[in-house]
């Protein structure tokens, strides 16, 4: 017993021993550690909250473009009751989307939308393309065509372009469509990380495509997306 009381008493004293000799120096290190990752957590949302309430403030941009897109609808065709705009000067995470009530000429709804991931683009600033392969957005007015679900995307629709810098957009297979990725991070950064999500189509958020589709499937005319960013 005596022995037993011993060589506990001696594990007792080596355990103290590593305790008090190596933890203060571990215990130091990860306060370090934690203190850097609070201190770079921080900033990250005071930078990120920052840029996003900038943009809830900041006045709209689509305005300036309702007398336009009205007569191009009245002129070709199109529905003159709605339209949508896609503002690519705004971030990707933020209102660049818009569905515009032209009775009223008001914005009626916003989402985010995702640019192409392709060469030269970046999480702030998209580059336009309207070369095959390039997976780059491109800019001019789109017909928005036919209603379809696909495996890979669900609901969509097609994209028939009308000007010569997106006259490929049915051969690129462009398109209106949602992400979930979209949808969950654009709740978290004004910029959304370039991801598969878009190949150049115009990739938003479900509950922004079925406001979409709200508006098409009960317009005997097509619908007008016309897709800009100032210079």
């Amino acid at each position: 017993m005596g022995n037993d009381k011993t060589r506990n008493k001696s594990k007792d004293a080596q355990t103290m021993g590593i305790t008090h000799c190596s933890h203060p120096f571990l215990q130091g290190r990860g306060w370090r550690r934690g203190r850097l990752f609070i201190l770079f957590l921080l900033l990250f949302l005071t930078l990120n909250f920052g840029v996003k309430g900038y943009w809830k403030i900041k006045s709209y941009s689509f305005q300036s473009y309702f007398k336009d897109v009205w007569e191009i609808c009245h002129n070709k065709g199109f529905n003159e009751d709605y339209c949508v705009l896609v503002d690519f000067s705004r971030p990707s995470g933020e209102d660049r989307m818009a569905i515009i009530d032209l009775k009223t000429l008001s914005v009626l709804d916003t989402g985010p939308c995702a640019h192409g991931k392709g060469e030269g683009n970046s999480a702030w600033k998209p580059r336009f393309s309207n070369k095959e392969g390039s997976k780059c957005s491109s800019l001019g007015h789109f017909k928005i065509a036919e209603k379809s679900y696909s495996a890979n995307v669900g609901l969509r629709f097609a994209l028939d372009g009308l000007d010569s810098s997106n006259d490929n957009a049915r051969r690129r297979h462009i398109l209106i469509h949602s992400s979930r990725y979209v949808d969950i991070m654009h709740h978290l950064t004004s910029y959304l990380p370039l991801s598969n999500a878009s190949w150049g189509c115009f990739t938003t958020s479900p509950a922004m495509l079925k406001k979409i589709e709200a508006i098409c499937d009960k317009s005997k005319k097509p619908i007008l997306l016309y897709a800009y960013k100032y210079v």
